[in-house]
């Protein structure tokens, strides 16, 4: 009966039609990367504003380590539920409502008089961000032909990417060029009100769709596929280790390397930028690559290698280019995982909001993992005094792509 789950008349009508592949689905991925790219700044930005909130709001090691840790924490609570119940609503209206409330806590932001404002506002957008990605999961079987699911899968983590690279590299420059974060929240909340506004007016369906909610009707409770493909677990858990390292890393980075080499904000946020464009390399080259030679499993197992390595000889750097050099390279090797695991579920021929099921478990055990990342090298700082202990103790645990990377089956022999 799940095999019947997977394959719906209307769904047959919907391949045929995505083999003439409608030209505005770009304009409908388009305006959602828009809001990607405001998302992840807003998201990234809270490493490289942690030593201004230090002499702003007097952030202690504890709070900075719940600064990054409410961010991953909201993504860990909301991804499966809302891929869950979110996804049988009208993808779109759904979208519109997370926007928004993304933007009145952007705006919250702004306003706060102290840190415990800025995490509950944190938490908050994140909780409406992971929510509207989610139904972004749904847009891309809607309206793409499955030989362009790698591809966009890859496009997607890159615009996200970029945003990361402003967040870590020019966030520090605009916040000092205008001597206030609070107007940075302030334009990125109000922009991402008027984002909102031009996706009710200019979204759509594409020619002849009924809509992902009428076809979901005949698969039941979507979550019953982590019960019939038992991979998808893997696909899930492949990132956990990377995800603590990734966490403490995103969060406490920039303060270690701006004691150990003695340089200004604004060079430690032009360091993490660095680290950026290599997820910007990674993300964008991994889809097509591994489209092109027919495998996904190299692009997991084989970063699960080298991560380890790569983090491990960062921290103990005492070299400004060095550090440029591996941070590259972390982020190529890190990022070009994300696109290629997206891509499994769809591989495995799995109804829409199946998938999103898939990525919402996804999307539930990396920000857990990065959370548990994330306190414990901040407990371990507020302990010990040091952030080189805590960083080096996190450094090995992108393994788990290494081990479940092995173990997962082959599906780019199902690309058609």
């Amino acid at each position: 009966m799940a095999h019947r789950s997977t394959e719906h008349p209307s769904e047959n009508d919907r391949k045929d039609a995505l083999d003439k592949q409608p030209g505005y689905a770009w304009v409908i991925m388009s305006m959602l990367w828009s809001m990607d790219i405001i998302n992840v700044i807003i998201f990234s930005s809270v490493g490289v504003l942690i030593p201004i909130w230090r002499e702003d709001l007097g952030v202690t090691p504890l709070q900075a380590g719940l600064l990054g840790s409410a961010g991953f924490l909201g993504f860990g609570l909301m991804a499966l539920p809302s891929s869950i119940w979110l996804t049988r609503y009208n993808p779109a209206i759904v979208t519109f409502v997370c926007v928004s409330f993304m933007g009145v806590a952007s705006l919250l932001h702004s306003i706060a008089t102290n840190v415990y404002i800025i995490i509950a506002a944190r938490f908050i957008f994140v909780l409406m961000s992971v929510s509207r990605i989610q139904m972004q999961v749904l847009f891309i079987p809607l309206w793409f032909a499955s030989r362009l699911y790698a591809t966009v899968n890859s496009l997607d983590f890159t615009v996200r990417h970029v945003g990361q690279t402003v967040g870590f590299a020019l966030v520090p420059l605009v916040v000092i060029a205008l001597g206030n974060w609070r107007i940075f929240y302030a334009v990125l909340g109000i922009s991402l009100l008027i984002l909102a506004i031009i996706w009710i007016v200019f979204q759509k369906r594409p020619e002849g769709q009924s809509g992902i909610e009428d076809a979901s009707a005949n698969i039941g409770n979507p979550i019953r596929v982590l019960i019939t493909h038992k991979s998808l677990w893997l696909v899930s858990f492949a990132q956990s280790g990377a995800a603590i390292t990734f966490g403490a890393m995103l969060t406490f980075y920039p303060s270690f390397v701006i004691d150990r080499l003695g340089i200004s904000v604004a060079t430690a946020g032009m360091m993490m930028g660095v680290f950026s464009i290599g997820s910007i390399f990674g993300s964008m080259v991994s889809g097509p690559m591994s489209q092109f030679i027919g495998l996904r499993k190299p692009f997991v197992w084989l970063p699960g290698i080298l991560l380890p390595i790569s983090y491990f000889v960062l921290i103990q750097s005492q070299s400004f280019m060095l550090s440029c050099v591996l941070l590259f390279l972390a982020g190529v090797l890190a990022m070009a995982v994300p696109p290629v695991l997206a891509t499994i579920p769809l591989d495995m021929r799995l109804h829409p909001r199946q998938v999103a099921v898939s990525l919402g478990l996804t999307r539930t055990l990396f920000p857990v993992s990065a959370t548990l990342g994330t306190m414990f090298v901040g407990i371990v700082q507020q302990n010990t005094e040091s952030l080189l202990l805590g960083l080096a103790i996190v450094s090995p645990m992108p393994i788990t792509l290494f081990l479940c990377g092995i173990m997962l089956p082959e599906t780019g022999k199902n690309i058609s």
